[in-house]
């Protein structure tokens, strides 16, 4: 295991901290973009709502010809023979049933799982009694370091709740009733202290939208610690999993990946965290900024908290009366007039006495955060060469940060800094939506979804672009949720134009939106890169809708 780390220019080391137990460290400088390290499953299973869509063994979707489901226990679906004939081999042939009856379907995935790994266990201790195995091209992941390294994560077994200890001895009574199990020669001791290491290390395994199809044991990608703020994400490329660096991570630097969301108050983590993987989160978004310098902390004061399940049925009991409420400011929204009093060169700024609205306050901030927060530190992305390439989008057309009002600070954190302090400076009303409440983003983000649905794209424009300032303040800049985001954007915009221009709309609105294409689709090639990298799905629609935008502007021209 440790010369697997070292050949990708990590390590795994004691931190001394009780709560962080041992970390990982870059021993090199690690470039955004770069790929950390790959991990391959232990065991994978497939959530019962995707399972007819994703391939139950490599996770890639098929949407032509379908899926082909196993014809005896008719609940597992494969790409083709290949991979059916591949999880038959691995566990197929043992695990293919019918589901056990009175068991709940989570329940259900945990024993599939336990089973499945008990299967590779057994394979690797009789594998390793008889001979040495065969070395693998120095740069793989062997069976050796995978194993080696679920054998050291922690399970937490003393600190599990006691119904989860309950619930687990009875899962591994009930699997230790299968005659294959048994032949592994397994304890009911080790098959559960094997539950509480999925419960602590499991992922779940995410679609190229960044939607959960599965859940994973992936022992290297466990040895990652938690940050609310990371520095690394896991990706997914069906069931293979790799860190990608989304920020530079100097030598020394731990690298750090996000347990939870990130788009979650501080009360929602802290407990989510506690309940799963037993500690107190101490990142820098977490710890009360003991000085006006870390501005981390401020993000969940306006954050603030989440709504309850209480406060989320009493909302359906009234009719969604919030939902409306911003429907309607968002149908008044003049798209227009608010470019023009926002627009980079007139320092237009709300009136500090009043409190702010989604509409001046998306305006207002969208200056400070897009692109900056992508080019403060890259000024040859703002070239101001337009004209220069017919083929490709290379800069933005917006001002120089030192050329833009209201000004735009010189780095990353002041820029965060001063927007942040900003926000806080205004009045608040407890009759108005506070803009950047996680209750108002995430009533925003169900329109936003629900407009696109419908086709109402200039909407869609308008929540996209609020939405965007909330994911700028609780994202890393290059994190694949924002880079995802700004591909969505950019569609529609590029969706709002073609429906202006069947609508006969006024020109000048087109402008804007071909100027918003322009810049979103910048956001997502600066961003996709890093996070999905250039042969992902995502990057190759990044480039068919630059090469359409730019294909209809030179017809234009």
């Amino acid at each position: 295991m440790d010369s697997y780390l070292k050949l990708n220019n990590i390590c795994l080391q004691d931190s001394n901290d009780i709560i962080k137990g041992r970390s990982i460290k870059a021993t090199a400088l690690l470039k955004k973009g770069t790929v950390v390290i790959t991990s391959q499953p232990l065991g994978t299973v497939a959530l019962p709502q995707t399972i007819n869509e994703y391939c139950n063994y490599c996770f890639r979707k098929q949407t032509s010809p379908s899926l082909q489901r196993c014809s005896q226990c008719k609940k597992a679906y494969f790409c083709d023979m290949s991979c059916f004939q591949n999880a038959w081999l691995s566990y197929h042939q043992f695990i293919c049933a019918k589901p056990t009856k009175n068991r709940e379907a989570a329940d259900e995935l945990d024993a599939e799982m336990l089973e499945k790994v008990a299967l590779n266990v057994s394979r690797y201790r009789k594998r390793s009694n008889k001979e040495q195995p065969q070395p693998k091209d120095k740069n793989d992941e062997t069976v050796n370091v995978t194993m080696e390294t679920f054998f050291t994560l922690m399970g937490h077994d003393d600190s599990q709740p006691k119904h989860v200890k309950e619930k687990f001895k009875q899962l591994a009574s009930e699997v230790l009733t299968k005659p294959f199990i048994q032949q592994t020669g397994l304890a009911s001791e080790e098959l559960i202290h094997y539950l509480n290491i999925f419960k602590s290390n499991n992922f779940a395994i995410d679609d190229k939208d960044m939607f959960a199809i599965g859940e994973g044991t992936y022992p290297i990608a466990a040895l990652f610690n938690h940050s609310c703020r990371p520095n690394a994400v896991v990706m997914f490329e069906g069931a293979y999993a790799s860190i990608h660096a989304i920020e530079d991570i100097e030598p020394g630097q731990e690298v750090t990946i996000s347990y939870v969301d990130s788009a979650h108050s501080r009360t929602y983590r802290q407990k989510a965290l506690r309940d799963k993987y037993f500690f107190d989160c101490q990142c820098v978004r977490c710890n009360d900024a003991s000085n006006d310098k870390n501005y981390f902390s401020l993000i969940d004061t306006l954050l603030g908290q989440e709504e309850n399940d209480w406060d989320r049925a009493q909302e359906l009991l009234q009719n969604q009366a919030k939902s409306d409420r911003i429907l309607q400011e968002v149908e008044e929204w003049d798209l227009l007039r608010m470019c023009k009093q926002y627009d980079r060169k007139s320092d237009g700024c709300p009136d500090p006495t009043k409190p702010l609205n989604i509409v001046n306050y998306t305006h207002y901030f969208i200056q400070f955060f897009a692109p900056y927060l992508l080019t403060w530190n890259q000024p040859e992305l703002h070239r101001n060469q337009t004209m220069a390439s017919t083929s490709s989008l290379n800069d933005f057309d917006d001002p120089l940060p030192s050329l833009a009002k209201p000004a735009v600070q010189s780095t990353y954190d002041s820029i965060m800094k001063t927007a942040i302090d900003k926000m806080l400076s205004y009045p608040t009303d407890s009759t108005n939506i506070i803009p950047y409440r996680l209750t108002t983003l995430s009533t925003c983000t169900r329109l936003f979804y629900d407009e696109m649905a419908n086709g109402n794209w200039m909407n869609s424009v308008k929540l996209g672009m609020y939405v965007l300032i909330q994911y700028c303040l609780i994202y890393p800049p290059y994190h694949p949720m924002l880079a995802q985001h700004f591909l969505m954007l950019a569609k529609a915009c590029w969706n709002s134009i073609i429906q202006s221009e069947l609508l006969q709309n006024e020109r000048q609105l087109e402008k804007v939106y071909q100027r918003g294409v322009r810049r979103w689709i910048m956001s997502s090639k600066e961003t996709i890169a890093v996070a999905f990298g250039k042969s992902s799905s995502l990057w190759r629609e990044t480039l068919e809708l630059e090469w359409i935008f730019l294909r209809e502007q030179k017809l234009k021209e």
